[in-house]
């Protein structure tokens, strides 16, 4: 009787290395033989750090081709890293990251034929234009894939789709959440697998990259950044470069400008606040999802003029402002009725000041939503549904008119349905990665 040939998954963890090794060697253990894990690297960083897993490695070195994808799928696996490269003024790029897209997509497409390809699993959708390329290609080929991404409720829970992260997600309406009818992706063997191993203990996940001496790490960085444009390749989702993000401390970003405390804020208890959570703007929410703030001191200007509006209406309004904390930029404020407030956390402000929350598709708006504030978004957001937000907004009219609607009393939050959609959220879509530490 012929054995059950096993299932060949392919794995690119640009993103959580540490995490998606871990998972592997525990599936391994718990389920031997049924899974043949294979890793691809793009770089000689992660192929040198991959080269102290015990897998099958396949490395795909840097070129360019003039065809493979036709002109659409180009466009969408080219878009993040366009958008990266215009935002650091390299105007120029655009064929050659064309060219390159169209080498990583033959060369993954040949990777997934000759190893027969069953999965495809990876870190944080389009976040470089790697992982794009090869998202792009299994979706192409009709392979199955499980995308990973940071949770939701942090920092216990994580993510696992099997479309995409965040805008692109799975969930398209409330009724998706709602439904006893598991999502598609959920039904899989590797995914059930997979849950069926967490949450685990944080505190065993071994630090792959702190296996290579760092003067290794330093040379494998440098011999990728000598290549031309290469840069771009090399930078996380936060814009800080890869040996950076893994060799060293986040370092903390001091604005120089006057902040608020929460005493201070308290103390004028005759305010209404709005508070707007700065994003970091070369992330793929800013690049790909925001169709209309592209940068935080845009998102400031639109805001201090409509907070502007609003005071002339005779509505006392301030609207806060709070960095994000992976973000290396400083952005300036200076307005009557605008405030920074750095040191205060976001769930005191929350608690303590009850605002209304104006953010582009942060994560935090998931939070508000879960505190029972009233929420409203100015970007493409998978929690843009009825009565969970109070809604999103395309200009600075609108956001003005739906304000004016709110602060009138005319539209109000739906508390009952709000918790509905966070309690759903919870059960059916996040995934509890990590035990209580």
């Amino acid at each position: 009787m012929c054995s059950k040939r096993r299932i060949n998954v392919l794995v690119c963890p640009f993103g959580d290395l540490n995490l998606l090794t871990f998972l592997f060697e525990l599936l391994d253990a718990n389920i031997p033989n049924k899974y043949s894990v294979t890793f691809i690297s793009f770089t000689e960083y992660d192929k040198l750090v991959y080269s102290t897993i015990e897998r099958e490695r396949i490395h795909i070195p840097p070129g360019t081709r003039e065809e493979w994808f036709d002109n659409n799928d180009l466009d969408d696996v080219c878009r993040f890293t366009l958008g990266l490269s215009r935002y650091h003024e390299i105007l120029d790029s655009d064929d050659y990251f064309q060219l390159a897209a169209n080498h990583y997509g033959a060369r993954i497409s040949e990777v997934i034929q000759s190893h027969n390809i069953d999965h495809v699993v990876l870190f944080n959708g389009r976040m470089n234009l790697f992982i794009a390329c090869l998202d792009k290609v299994a979706e192409r080929a009709g392979i199955p894939r499980l995308i990973f991404e940071q949770g939701l409720f942090r920092p216990r829970w994580i993510t696992i789709d099997g479309q995409g992260v965040n805008a692109r997600n799975s969930i398209k309406t409330a009724e998706d959440l709602q439904s006893d009818e598991p999502f598609e992706f959920q039904q899989r063997e590797l995914y059930k697998d997979l849950l069926s191993l967490l949450p685990i203990d944080r505190e065993k996940i071994p630090n792959v990259k702190r296996r290579m001496p760092l003067i290794s790490l330093m040379r494998a960085y440098g011999s990728s950044k000598l290549r031309p444009k290469r840069d771009l390749f090399l930078r996380n989702a936060e814009n800080r470069e890869l040996l950076e993000a893994a060799v060293l401390p986040q370092r903390a970003k001091c604005s120089g400008q006057p902040e608020k405390t929460l005493d201070e804020l308290r103390c004028k208890n005759d305010y209404k606040y709005i508070l707007c959570p700065f994003q970091v703007e070369t992330d793929t929410q800013i690049i790909l999802h925001s169709p209309w703030i592209s940068c935080m001191s845009q998102l400031v200007n639109v805001m201090c003029e409509v907070v502007s509006c609003l005071n002339a209406e005779g509505f006392k309004v301030r609207v806060l402002f709070k960095h994000h904390p992976m973000s290396n930029d400083s952005v300036r404020v200076s307005h009557p009725n605008a405030d920074l407030i750095e040191d205060i956390p976001m769930s005191e402000a929350f608690r303590e000041l009850r605002p209304l929350v104006v953010t582009i598709n942060s994560t935090a708006g998931i939070e508000a939503i879960e505190a029972g504030l009233p929420v409203i978004t100015l970007g493409e957001a998978f929690f843009n549904l009825p009565d969970v937000i109070l809604g999103t907004c395309r200009d600075a009219n609108s956001l003005l008119h739906l304000l004016l609607k709110f602060y009138r009393g005319d539209i109000q939050c739906r508390p009952e349905i709000e918790m509905e959609f966070i309690r759903n959220l919870r059960s059916k879509y996040q995934v509890l990665a990590y035990q209580k530490y």
